[in-house]
């Protein structure tokens, strides 16, 4: 049984049957001097870089083309854009063959200040790798980095203008006017700090924050005051961000002691309260302690039945009456300084109660006694034993 036969659908494909030409070519971008195409080959997209016709006999179109792919082809990171190879296209003359990257370039997007520290730290990982190789872009700007649209990416594009000392020929002043330093004006050498310059040009014009201008701003001063490599903007932001995080974590400590203290003021404070409660309760406590005290000594509830009997009362009865009462009051006004008027007004209260209830009480009892002798009078009245 043949593999078609067993499968059903898989065919045997010989290696002639598989072309690795490029398809569905279609030019995007149009320059001076090149092109820039997307095209496919076994179902994956690529991107084509190549000189126009127009210029397809210029030397030095062509020299450029070919030291932009030595460049490329040394460069193997994960925000740097891959180079495939240089390969003769049919139709288009030699091209540099690159990954296609799926996404936007951050001129082209919006960037969230979440996210901004995030992909200024990708930039600074990818030109730092490009610096150990010696390398310099010379046209860092947010049309050359592309943001992937899956995680968004940092990924690093267009190294038509980038340079190294290795190449002795070839030597041109390049970049683009906005975010150029002064000296590339002025020299053809490339200079890692023409790349850090227009870093500080790109910092200022991502939503960073406002402590971040403190290092674009060095990145934008002469070539000798400015940071000299990649590493130093790096601590640079690590300072910053160690120092926000010692602020904040200081924040968090005094908000924290800020906390502490008020749960312990509201602590005292219902502890002080509670103690203000208790304090005047157990001054009303003693204080009908000592009304029943006083009571006792005017004997006044040992005479019960001299009040019940109203011919018989003492001719005093009304002054110990009057005197009870005047000790309620002298008693709340040698109250100590610790309560307040409220506090003398509140305890009186509640001695006067106390003693008008007693009062109560006592009439009740007096009125019954007297209901009582009166049944027991008119029995025997009526002779009822």
């Amino acid at each position: 049984m043949t593999t078609e036969e067993h499968s059903g659908y898989i065919k045997s494909i010989s290696a002639e049957d598989i072309s690795n030409e490029f398809t569905d070519v279609t030019i995007v971008y149009t320059s001076e001097y090149n092109f820039i195409a997307k095209a496919q080959r076994y179902g994956r997209w690529y991107v084509l870089k190549g000189v126009n016709a127009h210029n397809s006999n210029n030397t030095l179109a062509r020299q450029m083309l070919c030291k932009e792919f030595e460049i490329l082809m040394q460069l193997q990171h994960p925000n740097v854009v891959q180079t495939q190879g240089l390969e003769q296209i049919e139709g288009l003359g030699p091209c540099i063959v690159m990954e296609y990257v799926d996404g936007k370039t951050m001129k082209e997007s919006s960037l969230e200040p979440s996210e901004a520290i995030r992909i200024l730290g990708e930039i600074l990982q990818a030109v730092e790798y490009v610096h150990s190789l010696g390398i310099v872009h010379r046209d860092l700007k947010p049309h050359n980095i592309i943001l992937t649209r899956t995680g968004r990416h940092v990924k690093l594009i267009d190294f038509g203008l980038a340079d190294t000392d290795a190449f002795a020929m070839l030597k041109q002043q390049a970049g683009t006017a906005r975010y150029m330093s002064p000296e590339q004006v002025e020299t053809v050498q490339p200079d890692p700090r023409n790349d850090i310059y227009s870093i500080g040009v790109i910092m200022s014009e991502m939503p960073l924050p406002q402590n971040y201008q403190k290092v674009w701003s060095r990145c934008l001063l002469p070539a000798d005051s400015r940071y000299q490599k990649i590493e130093d903007i790096r601590q640079a932001i690590a300072k910053l961000q160690s120092r926000k995080a010692r602020m904040t974590r200081r924040a968090i400590v005094a908000a924290m002691a800020g906390v502490l203290a008020l749960i312990v003021l509201l602590v005292w404070r219902v502890e002080t309260l509670e103690s203000e409660l208790n304090r005047v309760a157990r001054a009303e406590t003693e204080a009908i302690a000592a009304l029943h005290e006083q009571m006792k000594r005017t004997q006044l509830s040992q005479h019960i039945d001299t009040l019940t009997q109203w011919e018989y009362r003492w001719p005093d009865l009304t002054q110990r009456v009057m005197a009870v009462n005047q000790f309620c009051y002298d008693y709340t006004d040698r109250l100590d300084k610790r309560f307040t008027s409220g506090d003398r007004d509140q305890i009186r209260e509640t001695m006067l109660t106390e003693w008008q209830q007693w009062q109560q009480d006592m009439m009740t009892l007096s009125t019954a006694k007297v209901a009582a002798k009166r049944r027991k009078r008119h029995k025997s009245q009526l002779g009822i034993q």
